[in-house]
């Protein structure tokens, strides 16, 4: 008889907390219980992978009669095969397929011929070891050789005598070394270094030995042979050979070898995973003499599918919907280190990739808001409003497609290159509202009694103004005067709006502080602080405090800045008294949130409140990086387009000029710099050439050589310098260019994830969750059977 105790979440749980588990949360989870026959256990393992829904929780060992359960009786094989293909895998520079490969083939290739062709080439491998360890030795007894070919004694004559004691290496001091062995035989050739062969007495050998000490010496080891050095370096020279072409054609068959086998070998290995999985799985459930127990988390989204499953090979099933305690973990039934349950984020679609961002915090707390969401939104927008630039923005775009095309097969890689994606899109878009290309500012602007002027950025910069409103000649400004703030589009932020930017960032981080304060509102509200304390009379003075200090901090400062310009205005003095006030009465909800629920002594809570209230301010300012960031990054590109591409009397446009006074221009001008266009037109066009002398199939060959002929052209023509210095120019000013788009890419990313993973998620985060890992198997290479 089996029984399926399915309990439905509205039962167990209270209303607001189902209501709250949506987007704005993780998933909602459910604790698993399972039990049945012990003969079926292996089939409930297997169950369990296909569903692939459940986070097991490995037995301790600490119930009285219950065990850990046995591995099946393949494992061993398995671990075998396993660890044999992962060591020959490890040695071959294999790529992952693209595309998934089909399961029933690889079994087929595991059961036939794979085995013996990893033999074959593990032999291989080996033999590549001997070979490399045998040229290792040679190169050493080379190097002694060679020390020992000035000498031009045999090999058979430096060592090996009875009566006698030789020594042989090189000195520092030659001329000491030369009176070392008064009734001995010395022999010095050569020069830096200076090599010694010392022939002595048993007898004297000691004090031979202490002169060659004074002298600098350090022995050379003398090779196993007789005859001449040079003979025994031709015999090494020819076993080299012998080995080099050896080595060559076994590593040619074995890049053949990987080419051939290679997805096979990553699809084998996976599967054997999957299996050492599924082998192993019943260690992971307690075991009785008749039954076993399994015990593990699911979505609850997915109970009734998991209940389904499980009831054909379990005789009871019961799944019940976790529910938070306010203040606490939760209701967890088996022990204080089990009491919340995995962190799974929702399901999403467009706001998926910046699950990312949040794991690099960690995952959050059970019930509690996830930031993912939020950062759809916000991050995109903090980096567009950083770096702002259509071509950059285009380029930032361009460079997550290549990453897509290069690992958007693998999870993280998808996930990455649309993240890159979506931040080039925000690029673009501010871009288009500064009106900013490659760093130039492409659109007109009003210059008094002239009207509109048109911009100096070049014509293959400004064809975008024709994207604009009566072709860029337009501007609109909506203000808050109250508030100082400036809205307008365009928005010229190196110009006549920089100060407007200034204030617009300070209003985003005291808006994104806010939100996070907000959040760890209802937090603490409903699920508690890390402290244990929950309800809204916390949250008041815990979040509420900070809350009642920002805002009262606006007034304050609005009304303390504005009357140094009006006053006695009553608006602006009320702002001020009253903001200075509630500042203050923030301060001591703080102070009393501190001594009340965090547990410090009232004197330590009272001068940490006045503190960490001041303290607030610098997390808002600190968004003006916005601000500086973006400004420091376009003075960069400008500063290049100024003084590398120039304008009619300077720069890249003056030599072009210069050039054409001289009649280089047009279509000889092209042909002047045809050479060094042709190698990036070769790369572009994919073209492959013969076999050139002088390695000029190499790019930088080629393009070395297209340097020098253009030059050359140019001087024929009388213009030899002008054509130096316009590559010059042009290449460094591309270099300038590049070197902005990369900082551009890297620093508004370092400074937009600080402002939230630092700024804003440290007013409401605790990253305390474990992450969800259902037992069972995500396809790399192969697909899931």
């Amino acid at each position: 008889m089996r029984s399926s105790n399915h309990r439905n979440p509205t039962e167990l749980t209270d209303k607001s907390e189902f209501v709250f588990m949506g987007s704005l949360t993780t998933q909602g989870m459910s604790r698993l219980t399972a039990a049945g026959s012990l003969s079926r256990v292996d089939e409930a393992v297997r169950s369990l992978a296909d569903l692939k829904a459940v986070h097991l929780l490995d037995y301790p060992g600490d119930e009285e009669g219950f065990d850990l359960g046995s591995p099946t009786d393949e494992s061993e094989e398995i671990g075998r095969d396993l660890n044999r293909y992962r060591s020959a895998s490890s040695q071959l520079d294999l790529i992952d397929p693209k595309t998934l490969l089909e399961s029933e083939p690889i079994r087929g290739h595991l059961d036939g011929e794979l085995p013996s062709r990893v033999e074959m080439m593990l032999g291989h491998l080996e033999r590549l070891d001997v070979i490399d360890s045998e040229l290792s030795s040679m190169a050493e007894e080379g190097d002694a050789l060679g020390l020992l070919l000035p000498l031009d004694l045999d090999l058979d004559l430096l060592s090996g005598y009875g009566s006698l004691t030789a020594f042989v290496g090189t000195v520092k001091d030659a001329s000491r070394a030369e009176s070392c062995a008064p009734d001995g035989l010395v022999i010095i050739e050569g020069v830096k270094p200076s090599v010694v062969a010392v022939f002595c007495k048993n007898d004297s050998s000691s004090a031979v030995q202490s002169e060659l000490a004074e002298a600098g010496f350090a022995a050379i080891p003398i090779p196993d042979g007789e005859g001449p050095v040079g003979a025994r370096q031709e015999v090494l020279a020819a076993r080299r050979g012998e080995l080099l072409e050896e080595r060559s054609t076994l590593q040619g068959e074995l890049d053949v070898w990987a080419e051939a086998n290679g997805a096979t070998l990553l699809g084998g290995i996976e599967l054997l995973e999957r299996d050492m999985a599924l082998a192993l799985g019943p260690i992971r459930v307690a075991v009785s003499g008749h039954a076993f127990v399994i015990d593990g988390w699911i979505e609850t989204s997915r109970s009734e599918e998991v209940s389904a499953v499980l009831s054909e090979t379990c005789r009871v099933v019961d799944i019940g919907p976790f529910k938070v305690v306010p203040g606490g973990g939760g209701h967890g039934h088996h022990g204080p280190e089990l009491k919340l349950p995995p962190i799974k984020f929702a399901d999403r679609h467009k706001s998926k990739p910046m699950e990312l961002l949040t794991d690099m915090m960690g995952r959050p707390r059970y019930g509690k808001v996830d930031p993912t969401l939020f950062m759809f939104f916000t991050y995109p927008l903090f980096f567009g409003l950083i770096l702002g630039d259509i071509l950059y923005g285009a380029a930032t775009m361009l460079f997550g497609y290549f990453l897509y095309t290069r690992i958007g097969h693998t999870e993280t890689g998808l996930l990455a290159s649309k993240f890159i994606v979506y931040i080039g899109i925000a690029a673009v878009i501010f871009g288009y509202i500064y009106g900013e290309f490659a760093g130039f500012e492409i659109l007109p602007h009003q210059d008094g009694d002239h009207g509109w002027v048109a911009s100096h950025a070049p014509d293959w910069a400004t064809w975008l103004t024709a994207l604009y409103p009566n072709g860029g000649e337009i501007y609109y400004d909506w203000s808050w005067e109250f508030g100082k703030l400036v809205l307008a589009f365009p928005f010229h932020r190196v110009g006549h709006n920089l100060d407007d930017l200034v204030l617009l960032t300070i209003y985003m981080g005291a808006v994104h502080v806010l939100l996070g304060l907000l959040i760890g509102f209802r937090d603490i509200w409903l699920y508690g602080d890390s402290h244990g304390n929950a309800g809204p009379i916390v949250a008041f003075f815990d979040r509420g405090s900070w809350i009642t200090i920002l805002i009262a901090g606006y007034f304050f400062a609005t009304g303390y800045l504005g009357l140094k310009a009006n006053p006695g205005d009553e608006t602006l003095t009320m702002m001020f008294t009253y903001g200075l006030i509630f500042v203050a009465v923030g301060i001591l909800m703080l102070c009393y949130a501190s001594y009340k629920y965090h547990g410090m002594p009232l004197p330590i809570a009272g001068l940490l409140g006045l503190i960490e209230g001041i303290g607030l301010m610098p997390s808002v300012i600190s968004y003006v990086r916005l601000f500086a960031v973006g400004v420091a990054g376009v003075k960069i590109a400008e500063t290049g387009n100024d003084m590398l591409y120039g304008s009619h009397d300077a720069g890249m446009l003056g030599v072009v000029e210069e050039l054409a006074h001289h009649d280089v221009a047009g279509l000889t001008l092209l042909a002047v710099l045809l050479p060094v266009i042709l190698p990036f037109a070769l790369i572009l066009l994919k073209v492959s050439l013969p076999e050139l002398p002088l390695g000029l199939n190499s790019f930088g060959r080629q393009f070395l050589f297209g340097f020098l002929i253009s030059g050359g052209l140019g001087f024929a023509l009388g213009v030899g310098g002008s054509v130096f210095m316009l590559l010059t120019l042009f290449f460094g000013w591309l270099v300038v260019q590049v070197f902005a788009w990369i900082l551009g890419l890297v620093s508004p990313n370092i400074h937009t994830a600080r402002l939230h993973l630092v700024e804003w998620m440290r007013q409401f985060y605790e990253a305390v969750g474990d992450k969800f890992e259902p037992f069972g198997f995500t396809a790399r290479v192969v697909e899931v059977e």
